[in-house]
């Protein structure tokens, strides 16, 4: 039977353990539901490409500086005149460098913003693992994915009331739309392995929806609900609370021959890719009206907020599509025993975040038998830290060492957003064909290569602000510049974001999305409390910002043999033993 999506979405949950994507809701992936995941990428990118990688950053430094004082004195303000109606600028102390007090300390005004990223991404891992046990469980996914979709889209909206006696109030809000943006990203990624199982494209080979009773068993036994017991110790207690494939159903993906697999796989790649191209071309057209508001009223902070705050608008706005038109996809419900009864909406909350804590030390304790998830992840964390961190630095550099203003630096993030399309769709490309060529031996470029010729791009970037250490001829020295290496960057930071969400989504055990997608979110924006920390060390000790190029050349290094070393082919295999071993658990 065909279901339409104009048909009732409600679903009845039968007396079992079944995993996510499983007996709970195989209907084919809808076309208007693709559009609705794509639509949340469409919100949401705009926000970390140009609110958190070009404008926050000019914003927090820019308010810093208004509050800060010359290092050589710690008494001359860095700026003289009117604070809040000025246009951005570099201090007109040019020889000197400019502190503000934060925390009781002098910091580097440039610090001042890496720190509070470096804060932010802190506080975002420890949400994003908090959720993750309510994002398996149940109907929440979709429902975490709205509430932090309206909580970024609020926050943004509130740099509008921002002002330079409440820089600590600018950087409370860059830290709630941050930690927002993440838990949206790992929700959105969790529901890409779901809607390519269920594609029509997947489907079809296998043939499996014609006969409901292959799906469903005509007999299901009475099997009780993932258990959650407090009493029980810390890992013993995990094997019961981790959901489970009984012996008599049937696991759609268990079933997928090598055919099969292919069609996943570039399934995965085509709707991977067009997320990255749809959040790439969102933050295009805002970046491009940012920048003719911002050129048109002078570059002032008031104009920054403005933009900022329409940011927030658009997020909110094209959320709706996302929720008018995505399944919810649930798993299945987490039962407590008595004594934990989840009657009590605080004790329920407080058990899921208990739950998803124990399941994530569960399953990182269990991931070590996924040798190429746990070399994919330590890559991962690295690789990740250092693109983010690049972006933030090489805009603060190009505000206080080239002494750029926000439409300038606004018209570099499109140059990366253009170029970051065209990454994301010609590695996409490169995978799809890479995938389509089996057993072809050294002519067919494995997934992991991909992703090291990316890392070897993105090297370029710290490789060449080192060279101005040498000449000032070349080297980061003039504002022509940053276009090119922002064109190089872009392009290097779309296929890594086409490629390596694809890749990981291979390797991860079926119906374990959302606990395996928080520990990459853990290793993505977590790994971001280092870089940012680390290159804002530096900047305060040296108060020369160059110097985070050599920290961030040598830790790209370390991720190109991991990376090299990586079989995707193992992995996957890998990923189904797991999936027996823990339903023989």
């Amino acid at each position: 039977m065909t279901i339409t999506d104009d048909e009732d979405l409600s679903l009845h949950p039968i007396q079992t353990s079944f995993s996510t994507i499983s007996q709970l809701d195989t209907r084919p992936t809808s076309q208007k539901e693709v559009w609705g995941w794509l639509s949340y990428a469409w919100a949401a990118e705009p926000f970390t490409v140009g609110a958190v990688g070009i404008y926050i950053p000019i914003l927090l430094e820019q308010l810093a500086r208004e509050n800060g004082v010359l290092l050589s004195d710690l008494q001359t303000p860095c700026r003289a005149g009117p604070k809040n109606t000025g246009s951005v600028q570099h201090t007109d102390h040019s020889d000197d460098k400019c502190v503000v007090s934060c925390l009781g300390m002098y910091v580097d005004t440039t610090s001042f913003a890496l720190y509070t990223f470096s804060f932010s991404v802190l506080i975002q891992a420890v949400v994003v693992i908090s959720m993750s046990g309510a994002a398996d469980r149940g109907s929440f996914r979709k429902s975490l994915l709205l509430f932090f979709s309206a909580l970024g889209s609020a926050s943004t909206m509130m740099f509008l009331f921002v002002s330079p006696s409440t820089y600590y109030f600018a950087a409370l809000l860059a830290i709630v739309g941050n930690v927002a943006f993440g838990a949206v990203a790992v929700c959105g990624n969790a529901f890409l392995p779901v809607l390519v199982r269920n594609h029509p494209e997947v489907s079809d080979n296998f043939d499996m929806r014609a006969d409901s009773s292959l799906l469903v068993p005509s007999y299901v036994p009475d099997l009780p609900e993932a258990s959650f017991n407090t009493n029980k110790p810390l890992i013993d207690s995990l094997p019961d609370a981790f959901e489970s494939f009984p012996s008599t159903s049937i696991d759609p993906e268990r079933q997928l021959n090598g055919k099969q697999s292919l069609k996943a796989v570039q399934v995965s790649n085509r709707l991977s890719g067009m997320g990255v191209a749809a959040g790439y071309l969102s933050a295009f057209i805002l970046q491009t009206a940012g920048i003719v508001f911002i050129a048109a009223t002078g570059s002032t902070m008031l104009s920054l907020k403005v933009v900022l705050s329409f940011v927030g608008v658009w997020w909110g706005v094209f959320s709706i599509p996302t929720a008018l038109w995505m399944r919810p996809r649930p798993g299945p419900k987490l039962r407590f025993n008595e004594a934990q009864s989840d009657d009590n909406i605080f004790r329920a909350f407080r058990n899921y975040v208990v739950y998803a804590w124990r399941t994530l030390f569960w399953t990182a304790k269990e991931a070590r038998k996924l040798k190429d998830v746990a070399l994919y992840l330590f890559g991962w964390f690295i690789l990740s830290d250092c693109a983010t961190t690049i972006n933030t630095t090489s805009i603060l550099f190009a505000k206080t060492e080239l002494h750029m203003q926000p439409a300038a630096l606004a018209s570099i993030g499109i140059l990366s957003m253009v170029f970051g399309t065209l990454g994301a769709i010609t590695f996409s490309h490169l995978s799809a064909f890479a995938e389509s060529i089996p057993n072809s031996g050294a002519s067919s470029p494995d997934p992991n290569m991909l992703i090291v010729s990316i890392v070897v791009l993105i090297t370029v970037i710290p490789v060449y602000g080192i060279i101005g250490f040498t000449t000032k001829s070349i080297g980061l020295h003039h504002p022509w510049e940053m276009y090119v290496l922002a064109c190089v960057y872009g392009f290097a930071l779309g296929g890594m974001a086409s490629v390596c969400r694809s890749c990981f989504s291979i390797l991860i055990p079926p119906g374990k999305e959302s606990t395996f997608f928080s520990l990459y979110a853990v290793t993505d924006k977590g790994s971001s409390v280092l870089g940012p920390a680390i290159t804002g060390f530096i900047t305060d000790r040296t108060h020369n910002i160059r110097y985070t190029f050599f920290f961030l050349f040598f830790f790209l290094l370390i991720p190109i043999p991991i990376f090299y070393i990586l079989d995707v082919d193992r992995g996957k295999q890998d990923a189904e033993r797991f999936s027996e071993e823990a339903d023989a658990s």
